[in-house]
């Protein structure tokens, strides 16, 4: 496949993808507002802890994900279609195992810990146990599930990807109408409809896989141990890598609980939710270019496989920074119009998370890359140490009497510092340039950090905070940085392609 095709498949696999999150990140946004009226913070809360004890032990189920992607993806760029089957059977088998480790560990150490050392409300300690009990069998559900959303992504069905996110969160917005019209305890009918959603989903995922792909076609007979080995040897180097993730993520919400206690809990998982929707929408880059940094290694193009690193990333980072703008100077009156009750420290969240989702995804291409090679032992040693250190920063810093917030800026800063290990790694693994990784998308990408700011300060500073202010920000903040990114963060041919499109839109939109 030329560049040209590959470039064409990566755009129409984005717009599908933003087809998806635009309509995705409206009702999930207007589902987080019905959601919190309808159990109120403490339940919001207590929702938020037990799902972040599930939560960490998805470390396991995000790795071998990654793991199972990685090798079908990898067997589709060198064409083989006979090792996809066995590697397909091999890797439910391999699920169904570990779900059932999962569980075991769940239900002894999750259970233990829920109800020895948690801050759960009193007398909320009977639905706390329910939300644990149903999350386990939706992790379980998803675990086993997993491969099938793997063969989607490889295959770069992104339409049918969009498509079925769409049908989940409009599910999950109406689970929010019909809990808010029980009588009873709503946590837990909250908990017992999530178990309904997730087995319909993989239920539709498995028919359509099995309908489309022939690979998708499970055999328990089918067991290759040499496979199993490489499965398992690439997945527990990531389980360090991704393990230091969950704790500086779940692991911190659980500190947060323990130190500040519920409410807490819920002004985090509010900044999440609005942070969720917008890194979703930013994400799809990511997503979209995976496949294809993946393939284009397999297929000994590392050169354009670095091409689609630094691009990604750059454009990665100059998406994030279009909502980072507006929602950093309007994150109080955001709140306010979007749930009307604001628990407390949710705006000073929002502003933290939406940086830490930066950091996150500043890296999140380099780190394919890394994936795409397949040696990933050395740097998963050093990333996981480097990422290691966020729970116990944090503990220590909550335990001095810092406030909740610090946790945010130990985050961001162990993640900045954590791309330098990544830019090491690739100097080891292949003829990777940082200074060309700095010039074409780092120092660009500050550039505009720094100018998107300028203009929407000084609307701040001469305008009363307000609702009128709230959508005059707003747009000024959208339109400068969109003008920051066109004039400091593109390239001359980018800029050239970016007002093309935009002549072509405009005409089209004038002839209508």
């Amino acid at each position: 496949m030329s560049v040209s095709e590959n470039n064409r498949r990566i755009a129409k696999n984005t717009l599908a993808l933003y087809f998806r999150t635009f309509i995705t990140m409206i009702v999930g946004l207007y589902t987080g507002r019905v959601m919190l009226q309808a159990l109120g913070v403490e339940n919001y809360g207590i929702n938020a802890v037990v799902g972040g004890i599930v939560g960490m032990s998805a470390l396991i189920t995000s790795t071998m994900s990654q793991a199972i992607s990685r090798y079908i993806t990898y067997a589709l760029g060198k064409g083989e279609k006979e090792g996809l089957k066995t590697m397909f059977s091999t890797s439910i088998s391999a699920q169904i195992v570990i779900a059932l480790v999962v569980a075991l560990v769940l239900e002894v150490v999750g259970v233990w810990f829920l109800n020895s050392g948690a801050n759960i409300p009193e007398g909320r300690m009977e639905a706390a146990n329910w939300v644990l009990q149903c999350s386990i069998v939706s992790l379980i559900i998803s675990l086993v599930g997993s491969p099938f959303g793997a063969l989607i992504i490889a295959h770069e069905r992104m339409a049918i990807y969009a498509y079925m996110s769409i049908v989940d969160v409009t599910l999950k917005l109406v689970i929010c109408f019909v809990i808010m019209a029980y009588g009873g305890d709503r946590l837990i009918l909250l908990a017992l409809l999530q178990i309904a959603i997730a087995f319909g989903m993989q239920i539709f995922y498995g028919w359509y896989c099995g309908r489309n792909f022939e690979e998708a076609h499970y055999n328990p007979q089918v067991f290759d141990k040499r496979l199993m080995k490489e499965l398992t040897a690439f997945s527990g180097w990531n389980l360090m890598n991704n393990g230091a993730y969950v704790f500086a993520t779940q692991g911190v919400n659980m500190l947060i609980n323990v130190f500040f206690g519920v409410v807490y809990n819920a002004s985090r998982s509010v900044a999440m939710t609005v942070n969720g929707a917008i890194q979703g929408f930013v994400g799809n880059f990511t997503i979209a270019f995976s496949p294809q940094i993946t393939k284009s290694y397999a297929a000994g193009d590392t050169s354009y496989a670095i091409h689609l690193v630094i691009k990604g990333t750059k454009f990665t980072w100059l998406m994030m920074y279009i909502f980072i703008v507006p929602v950093s100077m309007e994150a109080d009156i955001l709140l306010q119009l979007w749930l009307g009750e604001v628990p407390e420290q949710a705006a000073l969240f929002l502003r933290f998370a939406m940086f830490e989702s930066l950091a996150v995804s500043s890296g999140q291409n380099l780190f394919k890359l890394i994936q795409a090679d397949g040696h990933v032992k050395k740097y998963t040693i050093h990333a996981a140490i480097t990422a290691g250190f966020i729970f116990p920063l944090a503990w220590l810093s909550f335990y001095l009497g810092a406030p909740v917030w610090t946790a945010y800026l130990i985050f961001i800063i162990i993640f900045l510092i954590l791309n330098l290990v990544r830019f090491y790694a690739l100097k080891r693994l292949m003829l990777f340039s940082i200074r060309q990784f700095m010039k074409d998308a780092i120092i660009p990408c500050l550039i505009v950090s720094v100018a998107s700011f300028i203009v929407p300060i000084i609307v701040t500073y001469y305008m009363e905070q307000s609702v009128i202010r709230f959508f005059v920000n707003g747009t000024v903040s959208v339109l400068w940085t969109i003008v920051c990114c066109v004039l400091f963060g593109l390239t001359k041919n980018e800029r050239f392609f970016f007002y093309d499109k935009a002549k072509l839109l405009i005409n089209k939109y004038i002839k209508i």
